[in-house]
């Protein structure tokens, strides 16, 4: 329903250019045409940078995400309940505004440090034992760390390095990669926690090291 208002508000309001409404033109023109620009996106070796940081960062992301409940459940003995509770506490924070107040506008150094701090929240969940209060604060902070991380990789810092009018297409390569990636891990997580669970007189054990170590060193 939400998504049908926002449809109607779209074509009621939201219109192709100043010019199509009858008003002056807002802004310098681009330097070059839109396809030109479009194309250089593709060229651009940062935004390929980008692209896989952000890759390498869905992956841990969606491990969480994809594997989160079945971990606490196989590993840690929760209950169904408790784990997707614990997995459903995500943080959020103003990312933009963060960068802008105590960074001058840079997105390279906030992002750094809140990718460490993702690489050290998924790492407290995957091996820091059973505690309930411990895999709270590291969902708690592995939400906050993810949020700014989504919109630095996968927005901001993209808009940024390229010419206005190819915006589009820097957010189309970085968010392909993304979800290429998410997709990918699903399968190689799958595979890794098959292959290492052991069966003993009917009881399935599983061994999550070798998958833990995948989503960290992702993450890192």
């Amino acid at each position: 329903i939400a998504g049908a208002i926002g449809v109607v508000i779209i074509i009621f309001f939201l219109h192709d250019s100043p010019e199509s409404r009858g008003l002056p033109h807002v802004g310098n023109p681009p330097k070059e045409s839109t396809n030109k620009a479009q194309k250089g996106v593709l060229k651009n070796p940062y935004v390929w940078i980008l692209a896989l940081a952000s890759a390498f960062m869905y992956v841990s992301r969606y491990a969480v995400n994809s594997w989160g409940v079945r971990f606490l459940e196989m590993e840690k003995g929760y209950s169904l309940e408790l784990a997707t509770t614990v997995i459903g506490i995500f943080g959020t924070v103003l990312s933009g505004w963060f960068s802008d107040k105590f960074f001058k506008g840079k997105r390279n150094m906030p992002a750094f440090i809140f990718g460490v701090l993702n690489t050290i929240a998924l790492t407290l969940f995957l091996l820091g034992g059973d505690s309930l209060v411990l895999n709270v604060i590291s969902m708690i902070l592995f939400g906050i760390a993810i949020g700014v991380l989504i919109c630095f990789l996968g927005g901001l810092m993209a808009v940024d390095i390229v010419p206005r009018n190819a915006t589009g297409a820097a957010l189309g390569v970085v968010g392909m990669a993304s979800y290429i990636a998410a997709g990918l891990q699903d399968v190689i997580s799958g595979t890794l926690i098959e292959n290492f669970k052991v069966v003993s007189d009917g009881v399935v054990t599983y061994d999550f090291l070798p998958v833990s170590i995948f989503w960290i060193g992702a993450s890192i």
